[in-house]
């Protein structure tokens, strides 16, 4: 079978290869809790590249495959997987856990997975595969920090990258809560991040710097929570002037580079106000995504509560456009590897 593989380290036009003899895996039988699958579309992830540029290619070790999440159809399921996704043509979503992509290089970008069932969550057959290839990264990450920020009717919240794929959803699980939002994007995907619902639109290029603009349009009304989904360190530098005394930044962006969020993350938490720290809470997380994240962000789709934008899908044999797309930093949702054609088929 098809599968893009990791064969040095560097960037993925560099370290990539498309292998058309990939081993496909074995088909789950008796007791096993595991589901193979016909992968539909995979949702690329941004820190991919960046594994893949810092992460060395260890010795003795097999074809390393990126990614973590996908859309698909259910080809066989061993007795152990759950009930509602053994049955063959099945449309699910699934994902790989962090460590068996990262530091066993076992991820989906491949024409055939096999998953442990727990990962694996059964979806609407009218949902759009592309569209559904990301609910699980995005939709987890975005629930996260609403639940760690605490959001919840009455609040307003800022949303640094409203029209990336975490922020696009991060605005409509806000909405459902009942939280006034006001979204930053650059002037360019206005409208989208409008239809969306936010109550507010802010082009931080028009409002440059966008510490001050905040300073002098929330100064008197401060935000609850700011939500970064970018990662600018002067947002939270600035942060007392427009975020209340009670809230705090909640980043999962890395705008400025690994080693400079990583010395910011340090310096956020614990530099002292009389030394110069900000006296504002600041809160920087890893999001392993979960079944039960994926089970309910898939049923406020089929409810029609939340939709995943898709900036762009790409062929199999184009994944190397895919990911130019998506280091670009301007996509409008989540950028696609369409694997196979939606339709359920066998082995």
């Amino acid at each position: 079978m098809r599968a893009w593989v990791r064969r040095r380290r560097g960037p993925a036009c560099s370290a990539l290869e498309l292998a058309t003899d990939y081993p496909t895996p074995e088909v789950p039988t008796g007791s096993s809790p595991d589901v193979l699958i016909r992968v539909s579309n995979v949702s690329l992830q941004y820190s991919s590249e960046m594994l893949m540029k810092i992460l060395p290619k260890l010795p003795f070790t097999s074809p390393w495959v990126p990614e973590i999440e996908l859309s698909g159809v259910v080809v066989a399921a061993g007795e152990g997987a759950p009930a509602e996704v053994r049955d063959p043509n099945s449309h699910v979503i699934a994902f790989q856990n962090i460590p068996s992509a990262v530091v066993m290089g076992h991820g989906v970008l491949a024409e055939y997975v096999r998953l442990p069932g727990c990962q694996v969550a059964r979806i609407d057959d009218g949902i759009d595969m592309a569209s559904a290839s990301g609910i699980i990264g995005s939709g987890s990450t975005a629930l996260k920090m609403i639940r760690t920020a605490g959001v919840r009717e009455g609040h307003t919240v800022l949303i640094n990258g409203a029209s990336g794929s975490v922020g696009s959803v991060l605005v409509q699980l806000c909405k459902l809560r009942g939280a006034k939002v006001v979204g930053v994007a650059s002037g360019g995907n206005a409208r989208m991040v409008r239809e969306l619902g936010v109550d507010e639109f802010i082009d931080y290029r028009e409002h440059a710097p966008l510490p001050a603009y905040l300073a002098h349009q929330h100064g008197d009304k401060p935000f609850d929570f700011v939500l970064d989904c970018v990662g600018t360190q002067a947002l939270f530098a600035n942060s007392p002037a427009y975020l209340k005394p009670e809230g705090a930044v909640v980043n999962i962006g890395m705008l400025e580079g690994m080693y400079v969020t990583a010395c910011n993350v340090l310096l956020n938490r614990w530099l002292p106000t009389w030394l110069g720290g900000v006296p504002r809470r600041y809160i920087m997380f890893s999001t392993p995504p979960s079944r039960d994240d994926a089970v309910y962000l898939a049923r406020l789709v089929e409810e029609g509560r939340l939709r995943i934008p898709v900036d762009s899908v790409f062929e199999m044999k184009d994944a190397m456009s895919a990911y130019e797309r998506i280091a670009t930093k301007r996509a409008r949702g989540k950028v696609v590897v369409k694997v196979h054609e939606d339709q359920a088929t066998g082995t």
